[in-house]
């Protein structure tokens, strides 16, 4: 066992591994045979396993690279992808928990999130980025 893990590390020295992205493939593989377990249709589910496979061989590809700079550079851009959906599910969660005690408003200069008492009447907000001042009425 111990001459197999050794020859592993022998032939993964100078490759990529793993990363964000690969993980996400690697999610999607199993969400598209989750779904392919329940198509009914021959077609679609060829093109299911056509999918998978592509998914699955690309996420190998990637892992088994020697290119390391490219890969750095697909890592990068679908980190900056996913950051902006997470965050935007986060702040949507926030808001959702938040709904009775803040109301949130977008500035109107640099279209900022901004938190403001949810408390009836006329506000004057000034923004934390531009420091531009503007009233909102709740």
């Amino acid at each position: 066992m111990r001459g197999l893990m050794q020859r592993l590390a022998i032939f993964m020295q100078g490759r990529y591994g793993n990363d964000k992205f690969n993980y996400f493939l690697y999610i999607l593989f199993w969400i598209l045979w989750v779904i392919n377990i329940f198509v009914w249709n021959v077609t679609a589910s060829i093109v299911l396993d056509l999918l998978m496979f592509a998914v699955i061989f690309y996420a190998l590809f990637r892992a088994l690279s020697r290119n390391i700079n490219k890969r750095l550079i697909e890592n990068r851009a679908f980190t900056k992808i996913f950051d902006r959906v997470k965050n935007w599910f986060t702040l949507t969660k926030r808001k959702f928990n938040e709904r009775k005690d803040y109301r949130y408003i977008k500035c109107p200069s640099c279209r900022a999130q901004l938190r403001v008492k949810n408390k009836k009447g006329k506000h004057i907000v000034k923004c934390p980025r531009c420091n531009n001042e503007f009233s909102k009425r709740i």
